[in-house]
């Protein structure tokens, strides 16, 4: 057996049933094999196996007893992040896709539905390529010494799923829910060019056309859209009259914008544009071409995306995280009493710890830059309740349902999308409801009423998220590590007639 290739197993309580059967695998292939188990483990176990290994595999399943432990506390960003980490699941979706929480989106995705023959391949190409180092951790009190090669194997797996100019073309489709059947049928014709890979989003994948969110729901799924359009080189619009009337079609067009905003030419996304009657793509300038689909972001309108998206990552953001908002409200009140000067002496005694927040990859010029923008901002009491007062800070952002009861998004204004209402949609169109009483609706089967329609409520599919275990403490309501997500759908009486 050859020791340079290890290989960490993490599983939960509850063992998968091809356990054996990958163990096997990994020690014929070659492979040294340490297995954790979740209730004898912690996060720095994890962290030391994918900085130390060949591979590492995690089995994600989700038991349906959550009292079991299972491997989610133990993981951390870099479960979405390294290339050599095998993420699976037992638990499958009708047309056999595994059941994963929405927020674990490994590298590596499972196409294959036979987990062996996928696992066979990856563990074989892991054996040939190591793509990036390997170290040891020695601990985590000497964890601060690795900053900066931790972060430049994360840069270069990430660099690796790149698209290449001699790889495949990646194509996102956006399209309306109803015209899946016809989105396919142009998805088999174009890949029948063997130089092209074409991803569509099933209808219903991330959430159902009819389904009620909170804000910080909606916002988190516009996430997961975005860690998806970061893949193509081309997003094509399946374009026809109702196109615009979705909040969620314009939000995968300014997605791409936000993407775009701060990449070379060279390396933007395209939008291309397929009319869906005529069955061709439309050129830029002919009659009826869409240019309001081509977004362009001002310096503040990305700035507050980026607020959106970053303070809605599971990973990233908590709602129990709204404490330490209260603390920096009572500090903007505190720093008032002093003068300009005295505040900036303050705030500057906080510099080596928001030195230890900047990556260490950037240059000294750009490190530096980010430190004195967190000073100055620190340092003026307005800007710290500007913070503070931020939209996506407030309870009914994470608990109260939003609502699209209009036939179109208020998002599109006179022919085009209007940006800053796109991004104050969700919040304008919250409702008094919370999910508790979504459930009373649908166990009661009983209407509720928004605006001047009443709807029925019922159950929708059950998700699941993963957050992150921060400081040590679990941070969900089910189970440690995973939080479920009872989603409901709300349809007049008419839509259920018509449909």
């Amino acid at each position: 057996m050859d020791d340079t290739l290890t290989l960490s197993y993490f599983t939960g309580e509850q063992y998968s049933e091809n356990f054996e059967q990958i163990i096997h695998l990994a020690e014929e292939l070659g492979y040294s094999v340490r297995v954790y188990e979740s209730k004898e483990s912690n996060q720095f176990d994890f962290l030391q196996a994918v900085y130390r290994d060949t591979a590492t595999i995690v089995d994600a399943t989700i038991p349906d007893d959550l009292t079991l432990s299972t491997v989610y506390p133990l993981l951390t960003a870099h479960v979405n992040i390294l290339d050599h980490i095998l993420v699976f699941s037992d638990k499958q979706y009708e047309d056999r896709t595994q059941i994963l929480p929405l927020n674990i989106t490994p590298q590596r995705a499972r196409e294959d539905k036979d987990l062996m023959s996928w696992m066979k391949v990856q563990l074989e190409e892991l054996k040939k390529h190591q793509y990036y180092e390997r170290f040891d951790i020695e601990s985590i009190e000497k964890l601060a010494d690795y900053k900066l090669p931790m972060e430049k194997v994360m840069s270069a797996s990430l660099e690796l799923h790149k698209p290449k100019k001699d790889d495949k073309k990646r194509v996102m489709i956006s399209y309306r829910s109803g015209l899946n059947k016809e989105v396919v049928e142009l998805k088999e014709k174009e890949e029948a060019n063997e130089r092209m890979s074409i991803t569509i989003l099933p209808s219903g994948y991330l959430c159902d056309v009819d389904e009620a969110h909170t804000p910080m729901r909606r916002w988190m799924l516009v996430g997961l859209l975005d860690d998806i359009i970061r893949g193509m080189d081309e997003v094509w619009a399946y374009y026809n009259e109702t196109y615009a009337q979705s909040w969620w079609t314009l939000a995968e067009m300014v997605m791409v914008a936000y993407i775009n905003y701060d990449r070379a030419e060279e390396d933007k996304v395209l939008v291309r544009v397929y009319d869906s009657e005529k069955k061709r793509f439309m050129e830029r300038g002919e009659k009826g071409y869409p240019e309001y689909l081509h977004v362009k972001l001002s310096d503040e309108q990305h700035r507050k995306l980026a607020r959106y998206l970053s303070n809605t990552r599971p990973d990233a953001m908590g709602p129990e995280n709204n404490g330490n908002i209260k603390k920096l409200k009572r500090m903007s009140f505190i720093m008032r009493l002093f003068s300009p000067k005295m505040r900036l002496s303050i705030v500057e005694q906080m510099r080596p710890m928001f030195e230890l927040m900047v990556p260490k990859s950037l240059s000294d010029d750009e490190r530096k830059e980010m430190v004195d923008d967190m000073i100055e901002m620190y340092s003026d009491p307005k800007a710290i309740m500007a913070y503070a007062n931020d939209a996506v800070f407030k309870d009914e952002f994470w608990n109260n349902i939003s609502y699209q009861t209009d036939e179109a998004t208020a998002a599109f204004k006179d022919g085009t999308i209007d940006e800053d209402t796109f991004m104050d949609t969700p919040m304008q169109e919250l409702t008094q409801l919370k999910d508790k009483n979504l459930r009373t609706a649908a166990d009661s089967n009983s209407q509720i009423k928004l605006k001047n329609n009443k709807y029925y409520v019922s159950e929708g599919k059950k998700r699941y998220l993963w957050l992150a275990t921060r400081m040590g403490m679990p941070t969900v309501k089910d189970a440690p590590g995973i939080e479920i997500v009872q989603t409901y759908n709300l349809l007049t009486y008419d839509q259920i007639v018509g449909r």
